[in-house]
Protein backbone atom coordinates (compact mmCIF):
# COMPACT_ATOMS: atom_id res chain seq x y z
CA UNK A 1 0.00 0.00 0.00
CA UNK A 2 1.69 3.49 -0.73
CA UNK A 3 1.79 6.21 1.41
CA UNK A 4 0.12 9.51 0.06
CA UNK A 5 1.87 12.04 2.41
CA UNK A 6 3.58 14.90 -0.04
CA UNK A 7 2.31 16.86 -1.98
CA UNK A 8 4.66 17.83 -5.23
CA UNK A 9 4.73 21.75 -4.90
CA UNK A 10 5.20 22.12 -8.54
CA UNK A 11 1.81 19.96 -9.84
CA UNK A 12 -0.13 20.11 -6.96
CA UNK A 13 -0.70 16.22 -6.70
CA UNK A 14 -0.16 14.19 -4.47
CA UNK A 15 2.17 11.70 -4.42
CA UNK A 16 4.01 8.97 -2.39
CA UNK A 17 6.29 9.70 0.79
CA UNK A 18 9.61 9.67 -0.40
CA UNK A 19 12.02 11.69 2.11
CA UNK A 20 14.84 12.40 0.10
CA UNK A 21 13.00 13.84 -2.86
CA UNK A 22 12.98 17.24 -3.65
CA UNK A 23 9.42 17.93 -3.18
CA UNK A 24 8.87 16.31 0.50
CA UNK A 25 12.28 18.51 1.22
CA UNK A 26 10.50 21.67 -0.46
CA UNK A 27 7.19 20.61 1.84
CA UNK A 28 9.34 20.28 4.45
CA UNK A 29 11.19 23.49 4.35
CA UNK A 30 7.46 25.29 3.77
CA UNK A 31 6.27 23.61 7.22
CA UNK A 32 9.64 24.86 9.46
CA UNK A 33 9.77 27.96 7.88
CA UNK A 34 6.26 28.47 8.55
CA UNK A 35 6.94 27.54 11.89
CA UNK A 36 9.54 29.04 13.34
CA UNK A 37 8.15 32.30 11.48
CA UNK A 38 4.96 31.64 13.64
CA UNK A 39 6.93 31.11 17.23
CA UNK A 40 9.97 33.83 16.63
CA UNK A 41 8.70 36.62 14.14
CA UNK A 42 4.94 36.46 13.36
CA UNK A 43 4.22 40.25 14.95
CA UNK A 44 6.11 42.97 14.84
CA UNK A 45 6.13 46.20 17.08
CA UNK A 46 5.02 48.88 15.25
CA UNK A 47 7.18 52.19 16.54
CA UNK A 48 10.80 50.13 16.65
CA UNK A 49 10.16 47.70 14.32
CA UNK A 50 11.33 44.34 16.56
CA UNK A 51 9.77 41.26 15.68
CA UNK A 52 8.59 38.68 18.06
CA UNK A 53 6.18 35.26 18.18
CA UNK A 54 4.40 33.06 19.98
CA UNK A 55 7.40 31.95 21.64
CA UNK A 56 8.05 35.18 23.35
CA UNK A 57 3.73 35.12 24.21
CA UNK A 58 4.10 31.98 25.76
CA UNK A 59 7.15 32.77 27.80
CA UNK A 60 4.86 35.27 29.64
CA UNK A 61 2.65 32.14 31.26
CA UNK A 62 4.76 31.59 34.38
CA UNK A 63 5.49 28.10 34.94
CA UNK A 64 3.75 26.22 31.90
CA UNK A 65 4.67 28.90 28.79
CA UNK A 66 8.31 27.66 28.40
CA UNK A 67 7.70 24.08 28.71
CA UNK A 68 4.46 24.33 25.68
CA UNK A 69 7.01 26.61 23.35
CA UNK A 70 9.53 23.95 23.64
CA UNK A 71 7.19 21.14 22.89
CA UNK A 72 6.26 22.93 19.80
CA UNK A 73 9.81 23.18 18.86
CA UNK A 74 10.31 20.01 19.16
CA UNK A 75 8.52 19.45 15.67
CA UNK A 76 11.49 21.63 14.01
CA UNK A 77 13.80 18.61 15.26
CA UNK A 78 11.50 16.01 14.54
CA UNK A 79 11.84 17.27 10.76
CA UNK A 80 15.46 17.47 10.58
CA UNK A 81 15.64 14.00 11.73
CA UNK A 82 13.34 12.35 9.30
CA UNK A 83 15.37 14.31 6.51
CA UNK A 84 17.80 12.24 8.10
CA UNK A 85 20.06 14.66 10.12
CA UNK A 86 23.25 13.65 11.96
CA UNK A 87 23.32 13.26 15.38
CA UNK A 88 25.99 16.69 15.76
CA UNK A 89 22.93 18.82 13.82
CA UNK A 90 20.28 17.07 16.38
CA UNK A 91 22.38 17.82 19.48
CA UNK A 92 22.76 21.88 18.35
CA UNK A 93 19.10 21.44 17.76
CA UNK A 94 18.09 20.41 21.16
CA UNK A 95 20.97 22.78 22.40
CA UNK A 96 18.96 25.56 21.23
CA UNK A 97 16.01 24.63 22.00
CA UNK A 98 17.39 23.69 25.80
CA UNK A 99 18.83 27.29 26.20
CA UNK A 100 15.52 28.81 25.01
CA UNK A 101 13.38 27.07 27.72
CA UNK A 102 16.09 27.02 30.40
CA UNK A 103 16.83 30.92 30.22
CA UNK A 104 13.56 31.78 29.41
CA UNK A 105 11.92 30.16 32.30
CA UNK A 106 14.26 32.74 35.07
CA UNK A 107 11.78 35.65 36.09
CA UNK A 108 11.50 39.13 33.64
CA UNK A 109 15.31 38.21 32.61
CA UNK A 110 13.61 35.19 30.52
CA UNK A 111 11.16 36.76 29.14
CA UNK A 112 13.43 39.79 27.44
CA UNK A 113 16.02 36.59 26.75
CA UNK A 114 12.77 35.20 24.84
CA UNK A 115 12.65 38.43 22.55
CA UNK A 116 15.99 38.63 21.99
CA UNK A 117 17.27 34.18 21.12
CA UNK A 118 14.85 33.12 18.29
CA UNK A 119 15.89 29.38 19.01
CA UNK A 120 13.17 28.36 16.45
CA UNK A 121 14.57 30.71 13.72
CA UNK A 122 18.34 29.39 14.81
CA UNK A 123 16.87 25.61 14.31
CA UNK A 124 15.36 26.42 10.66
CA UNK A 125 18.39 27.90 9.09
CA UNK A 126 20.07 24.44 10.39
CA UNK A 127 17.94 22.56 9.26
CA UNK A 128 17.82 24.71 6.07
CA UNK A 129 21.74 24.44 5.78
CA UNK A 130 21.04 20.32 5.51
CA UNK A 131 18.99 20.85 3.07
CA UNK A 132 20.78 22.43 0.66
CA UNK A 133 24.06 19.93 1.27
CA UNK A 134 21.67 17.35 0.13
CA UNK A 135 20.68 19.22 -2.54
CA UNK A 136 24.21 20.09 -3.80
CA UNK A 137 25.17 16.17 -3.16
CA UNK A 138 22.17 14.95 -4.93
CA UNK A 139 23.63 17.81 -8.03
CA UNK A 140 27.08 16.68 -7.75
CA UNK A 141 25.79 13.40 -7.77
CA UNK A 142 24.01 13.83 -11.07
CA UNK A 143 26.57 15.10 -13.02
Amino acid sequence: MTNYRTIDPDTGVRAPYAPDSAAAHAAARARVNKLADFLDTKYRLPIIGYRFGWDSILGLIPGVGDTASAAISMYIIWEARRAGAGLGLIVRMIYNVLIDTILGAVPLFGDIFDFAFKANLRNAQLLQEHYDEIEARRLREAG
